[in-house]
């Protein structure tokens, strides 16, 4: 308990430092007009778990601190368009939003999909703020990127969605209120650091004294955005500061109506499981459905000898499946050639695609029914989880098929056949690789604070210590009014010294 306490302490205190006036975020008072408008023209009706998340999140974006908050949702729940009204909220009280996604492919489907729900938007009041979006990706070209930072930079641009250019110390926001982190799980604790401590640098060196209100302080330009990271399956540490650290958590449980589970099956990567699998594969295709073959390289490599690749099995799965065609699609490839191998298997001129792992973000094809992932056991749960993600978005029963070339990782992927829930799945990476540093960069592992408790089985004592560190510090923040409980954290926790 006391080790549980001296981390708390530790914590609590940092997070208080970074509470002060100075980095409040700007809060909205109520729901905008524009929220309220995008809520009357989408083509569809939340689900009762969407419309519990939005209200969730808004009523966070109100309080007078950042909101630092995941959302949580199985795959094909629709945690994008609830982070979208999100933003539009942000956008309707005068601000600035931003949305960052790990791939070109996401990010251009994001942007679509937005355009065409704001499409609907019609006889919007003077009063109401009409967003302006942009995408910044790697690939815009530099004039049409000159013209967006621009823009991003005076305010005329309202919202930006993009990939890490998003991070590029050229792009400044005018009044920067909320950033999204999409697929979170993609990004490294760097990364996503560097993408708040940019966005709060780039927003207090901006321009601000034009969006700053009446009522406003002068300290309201130095304040920090609101955080909103979204995944289906969090990360370890992610999801062990969302248990019991700072990082709030709202989850969407119920999927639209008329989604059928994936059924998953783990198949040992031998002759006889091989030849089990194309008899599936021949099945499901005369069937009329479409398949999936994931791989962990494109190429032969000399130094994993043991994994298949995607390049080098295209022959093979030609040769062996005749009469169905075949495409071939990886990150090497151009955006062009990959959005066109896409299009080709939508339009069932391609029946099975052989990829990489570019296709766990960013690709729907409704019709596609069977998944197998080779070398299964190279993947992470999450990414394991996403893949899954990409069949059964039809009317027709899906099957992933994990096929692992060592039997000790079948208990590992074995958790994947018992659940298709996105957190029951995190919770159980929890327990087999570890919460992380809560407070350092590292994602998995146990953590060197906690010699003898364990965060994945312990969690319960861990927010005692929790309320406990909470009441003292509220008493005196520098422990002076606790003297030996101070000494006692010293020895044992030395990190605990709160000093400004």
């Amino acid at each position: 308990m006391l080790e549980s306490l001296g981390t708390q302490i530790e914590k609590d205190g940092l997070l208080d430092k970074c509470r002060r006036p100075e980095n409040n975020a700007v809060c909205t008072e109520e729901w905008s007009s524009l929220t309220k408008r995008v809520l009357e023209v989408l083509p569809y009706t939340l689900t009762t778990g969407q419309q519990h998340a939005v209200s969730e999140i808004i009523w966070d974006l109100k309080r007078p601190v950042p909101m630092n908050r995941l959302l949580q949702g199985d795959v094909g729940c629709g945690k994008t368009v609830v982070a979208f009204l999100a933003c539009m909220e942000v956008i309707g009280s005068g601000y600035q939003a931003a949305f960052m996604v790990p791939t070109e492919l996401l990010a251009i489907q994001h942007y679509e999909h937005l355009l065409k729900l704001l499409e609907n938007l019609e006889n919007l009041d003077d009063s109401v703020c009409k967003p302006t979006v942009a995408l910044l990706t790697g690939s815009t070209p530099l004039k049409q990127s000159r013209m967006i930072r621009k823009g991003i930079q005076t305010g005329e641009i309202s919202m930006v969605i993009g990939t890490h250019s998003l991070i590029a110390e050229s792009v400044e926001f005018l009044a920067l209120r909320i950033a999204v982190v999409d697929e979170q799980h993609r990004f490294g604790v760097i990364q996503r650091g560097r993408f708040n401590s940019k966005l709060y640098y780039a927003s207090s060196n901006s321009n601000m004294e034009e969006a700053i209100t009446d009522d406003s302080s002068k300290s309201d330009a130095y304040m920090a955005p609101h955080v909103l990271a979204m995944s289906a399956t969090p990360i370890p540490r992610t999801l062990a500061l969302a248990l019991y650290g700072d990082m709030s958590m709202t989850q969407i449980t119920d999927l639209p109506p008329g989604r059928i589970p994936v059924q998953t099956f783990t198949i040992e990567g031998n002759d006889k499981g091989f030849e089990d699998v194309y008899k599936m594969m021949l099945d499901e295709l005369e069937d009329g459905g479409k398949v999936f073959l994931v791989y962990p390289i494109i190429e032969l490599s000399e130094q994993l000898p043991q994994l298949r690749a995607a390049s080098a099995d295209f022959e093979v799965i030609s040769h062996r499946f005749q009469g169905y065609n075949c495409g071939l699609l990886h990150g090497k490839m151009k955006s062009e050639e990959k959005e066109e191998t896409l299009r080709k298997f939508r339009n069932g001129e391609i029946h099975i695609l052989l990829a990489t792992q570019v296709i766990e973000i960013g690709v729907d094809v409704p019709d596609a029914s069977m998944m197998v992932v080779l070398n299964s056991e190279r993947f992470g749960i999450a990414q394991l989880h996403q893949l899954r993600g990409r069949v059964g978005r039809g009317i027709r029963q899906s099957k992933c098929i994990l096929v692992t070339s060592t039997a000790s990782s079948l208990n590992r992927l074995k958790v994947l056949e018992q659940s298709s829930d996105g957190f029951y799945l995190a919770n159980m990476d929890l327990l087999l690789r570890g919460p992380g540093d809560l407070l350092g960069k590292k994602q998995s592992g146990h953590l060197p604070e906690f010699p003898i408790a364990r965060l994945e089985v312990d969690g319960n004592i861990l927010q005692d210590a929790h309320v406990a560190a909470l009441k003292v510090l509220s008493v005196s923040h520098d422990l002076e009014q606790f003297p030996a409980l101070k000494l006692e954290l010293n020895i044992r926790h030395p990190l605990c010294l709160l000093g400004d």
